[in-house]
């Protein structure tokens, strides 16, 4: 039994290894390419211009981030946290006419803080904020230059891209030439709207610049619940059903390359190789006299009698040849002439025997059969005379 067990290891021992470098292959590339939020300002991102950084921060200051894509997710977290709640959206140039729909909700009947990150004109205009909007500059370092009590805690910070203009606003900081990059306004439920201009300040690569951290935790660290709203097209269609290909992570292909590069390699390596031949043992001993009459028996059937005169003569033509030291392949005309001359015959009768036509029956073949015989026994006795 162990030599059974042991001869069938030996057997797929290497199948098994195969297919356990292919699954750890497999393992190993869904592991390095799994989704980890690669959108920017996604709190689940660690790339630099993701917001994984400032994310573990607020809670490590005691505030609860909850990432929502939906807006009705977005709406129950606010009405359960009683209204102390700051709502970010930080890609509002994902917002649709539903989506701003909750979101203006927001802002009218609860008491939360809403930041809104970059916002433009047609997003203000549909929440009926009265803000100015203009471009601005790349974003660069800049100095508050207010009165707001988070903006000079944080001091100089990075601004830009947008700015904003308003006469109710409670908070006008870091200006440019063309308005803020932070704007604060107060809501009619008792909550704020806070604008910011430039959302590098919460990335990570620029958090640890300037101020940015602290204009982060305090802009956005005020309330105990932070509800990190990011839309996404699908919530912002209406709630259409997406697709398989769209539901499957874009990862698969990857993965699916590499097993299929897999797959071709070890085609490759247990695949078929020509090499040169090896002679095995028959099974069974055919008697060289057996294959030619099993070969004449074809031969008559088929009446092949040109095809066997011409096997006659060139396999006679052969023995003559080699019988009067010539070499195999000589031509018939040089045979027949040399064994006229041996034997004494007619050219002429040599040529017709060795290159004539086809004979037209069978005792025509048998006749020729014969006469080839007699010539290759004159021929044997010429060359065995002293």
């Amino acid at each position: 039994m162990r030599d059974v067990l042991r001869s069938h290891w030996q057997r797929w021992r290497w199948p098994v290894a195969v297919g356990a470098v292919v699954l750890a292959s497999a393992l190993v590339g869904l592991l390095l390419l799994r989704p980890t939020g690669q959108a920017r300002l996604d709190p689940r991102s660690a790339a630099p211009d993701g917001a994984r950084a400032i994310a573990h921060v607020l809670g490590d200051h005691g505030v609860r981030v909850v990432p929502r894509t939906s807006g009705d997710d977005v709406l129950d977290d606010v009405a359960a946290a009683g209204g102390r709640a700051t709502v970010l959206v930080a890609r509002t140039d994902l917002l649709s006419a539903g989506t701003t729909a909750q979101l203006r909700s927001v802002v009218d009947r609860t008491a939360a803080d809403v930041v809104l990150v970059e916002a433009t004109a047609t997003v203000l205009a549909d929440l009926d904020l009265p803000v100015e909007v203009a471009p601005t500059s790349s974003p660069t370092a800049l100095d508050p230059r207010c009165d707001d009590p988070t903006a000079r805690r944080a001091g100089r910070a990075t601004g830009g891209r947008t700015a904003y203009a308003a006469s109710s606003a409670t908070a006008s900081c870091y200006p440019t030439d063309e308005g803020a990059t932070y704007l604060r306004l107060r809501t009619p439920a008792g909550g704020s709207v806070v604008l910011l201009g430039s959302g590098d300040p919460l990335t990570n690569g620029a958090l640890a610049d300037q101020g940015n951290a602290a204009l982060a935790v305090g802009t956005l660290g005020a309330d105990p619940v932070l509800v990190w709203w990011t839309p996404v097209p699908a919530a912002s269609s209406g709630g259409g059903q997406a697709s398989l290909t769209e539901l499957l992570p874009h990862q698969v292909g990857w993965v699916a390359a590499q097993l299929a590069v897999v797959l071709l390699v070890v085609m490759i390596w247990r695949g078929r190789r020509l090499g040169r031949l090896v002679t095995e043992p028959l099974p069974v001993v055919v008697r060289s006299v057996e294959t030619t009459l099993g070969r004449a028996a074809l031969y008559r059937r088929a009446r092949a009698r040109g095809r066997a005169a011409s096997v006659l003569r060139a396999a006679a033509g052969r023995r003559i040849a080699v019988a009067c030291g010539l070499p195999r392949t000589a031509a018939p005309e040089t045979v027949a002439a040399l064994a006229a001359e041996r034997t004494g015959r007619p050219h002429t009768d040599v040529t017709a025997l060795l290159s004539g036509p086809p004979p037209t029956d069978d005792a025509e073949l048998v006749r020729l059969a014969r006469a080839l015989d007699s010539l290759e026994s004159a021929l044997r006795g010429e060359v065995a005379r002293p």
